[in-house]
């Protein structure tokens, strides 16, 4: 039984030696080339001084490199801590501060960003000394206990946290996922999210664990739906994987049609709410393919719960399930708000002990122990046992006295035919001490303000109405959801 996620690598280079690992663009690498290679880039890590626990930062673009350095981080009893090439220079300087890596990786397509760190490994430059040392089999010291990798996620200060993730967690939610949904070998799976995003590594650990073979996705793709669409359709991908807003802009573009993608066959979403409207046009569109929600915050290792929809949903008003727990792990709610116990809850934030027992608490349930995760989501209860989620607390604000989440009119606003994407928030009023409501839409058609507002005056109540509706592309954070922190800094700042 495998308890390294490494292993899950090695195992498949021994049953698919000569079959391709991972593909990218028009180079693709097997199995046994990606094991050697990331024995021998692990060897010279240990040379470096790495040592087991060590953290070990890296700072690439997409590619197969960034992929065997996840391998060769692991190989070396690290673990491995993803930096994002596109963030600003505090947000590299605060992960470095925190994690305090022995070594980062890097090559010079990224060099600027890193100069001034120290303990610098140029990848391109130091080429020749991986490939002149041993590729064999490396012995680990490591447990399943251990932390595999840190993902830094925004924090609500402004200070990034640093969760850990141990390989016994990723190997629980990695056996599940690939029994539960059926991942082979025979399987082309996509890989779209960056690496520093969680949803990234049930890509990577799945197809490691299946023999499947892993197609990065090239980030520029995302801007045309056109070629991402001939992506999908050139690489014949069977699995595709991703958060909502992708497909969303996919169904956007006119080119989700009943002859397009032929060769895919599940979709998986997860990370935030799939706008039903459109969720509904794709099944519709494809009644054969498999759809699958999956729910789960980073401190629980990519999902903890999903929902198979066995249907085009009617009730376009109304978010799908998140579903049932994934096995190995437990999800229940206390007043609404849920709680996550089991295998698959993270130890906690990197360094940082006060803000994990804000949220990592005991389990408040009778007779039970261990720690769960608060996760600040609510949730309802459906009678078929399936979670729905309502929204967030942080999210809840009161307009006027009256409690309202802002997920009930992001999906109002949604389920209009006008609408392409949008986002509601609330904004401070002046001194008063209130709040309110400002909707941003991406429209399919101008729509005056007015016409907007009656609109959905027939399936909100008045409270709820937006004040101001604003019409403008939304903008995204570097993992494809909507940046509704930037939306509010702008809006705020054009008014004072």
């Amino acid at each position: 039984m495998v308890k390294l996620v490494q292993e899950y690598f090695s195992e498949s280079a021994k049953k698919y030696p000569n079959k391709i690992a991972v593909d990218f663009g028009d180079t693709g690498v097997t199995f046994s080339e990606l094991d050697k290679s990331s024995n021998q880039l692990a060897r010279v890590l240990k040379k470096r001084g790495v040592k087991k626990g060590d953290r070990v930062c890296f700072c690439l673009p997409k590619s197969i490199d960034s992929i065997k350095s996840v391998l060769a981080i692991l190989k070396a009893d690290a673990v491995y801590v993803p930096l994002d090439a596109k963030a600003p220079r505090t947000r590299l300087e605060q992960v470095v501060s925190d994690a305090q890596p022995a070594v980062i990786i890097y090559n010079n397509q990224t060099s600027k960003l890193v100069s001034g760190f120290s303990d610098l490994f140029n990848l391109d430059m130091e080429q020749s000394a991986v490939t002149a040392i041993s590729d064999d089999y490396l012995a680990y010291e490591n447990d399943s206990t251990d932390l595999a990798y840190i993902l830094y996620t925004s924090g609500s200060t402004g200070q990034s946290k640093g969760v850990m993730i141990t390989h016994g967690n990723i190997v629980n939610a990695t056996d599940w996922a690939v029994e539960e949904l059926g991942i082979t070998s025979e399987d082309r799976m996509s890989q779209h999210p960056p690496l520093h995003f969680d949803l990234s590594t049930f890509d990577l650990y799945c197809a490691f664990r299946s023999g499947a073979t892993l197609y990065l996705v090239p980030e520029e793709l995302s801007l045309f739906p056109g070629q991402l669409t001939k992506f999908i359709e050139e690489k014949k991908l069977t699995i595709w994987n991703s958060v909502p807003s992708v497909m969303v802009y996919l169904w956007n573009s006119g080119l989700v049609k009943p002859d397009r993608l032929p060769k895919l066959k599940k979709i998986f979403f997860n990370g935030e709410g799939f706008p039903t409207k459109y969720l509904a046009e794709w099944m519709k569109i494809f009644p054969d393919k498999e759809f699958v929600n999956m729910y789960g915050p980073t401190e629980t290792t990519v999902q903890c719960s999903f929902y198979r929809i066995p249907e085009a949903p009617k009730d376009l008003t109304k978010l799908v399930p998140i579903g049932k727990a994934c096995r190995g792990v437990e999800v229940f709610d206390v007043e609404g708000e849920l709680y996550v116990a089991g295998k698959g809850v993270s130890p906690g934030y990197w360094e940082n002990q006060e803000k994990t027992d804000k949220v990592f608490i005991p389990d408040p349930r009778p007779g039970k122990t261990g720690k769960v995760y608060k996760t600040g989501d609510l949730v309802k209860l459906r009678k078929d046992g399936n979670y729905e989620f309502i929204g967030r607390k942080d999210n809840q604000v009161k307009i006027h006295g009256n409690r309202i989440e802002l997920g009930d009119i992001d999906s109002a606003l949604y389920s209009l035919p006008y609408v392409n994407e949008a986002a509601t928030i609330a904004v401070p009023e002046g001194e008063t001490g209130g709040s309110f409501l400002v909707a941003f839409i991406d429209l399919k058609l101008p729509k005056p303000e007015a016409d907007i507002k009656k609109d959905l005056s027939r399936i909100l109540p008045p409270y709820m109405i937006p004040k101001k509706i604003v019409e403008r592309k939304l903008p995204k954070t570097s993992t494809g959801k909507i940046d509704r922190v930037k939306l509010k800094n702008e809006y705020i700042g054009r008014k004072t």
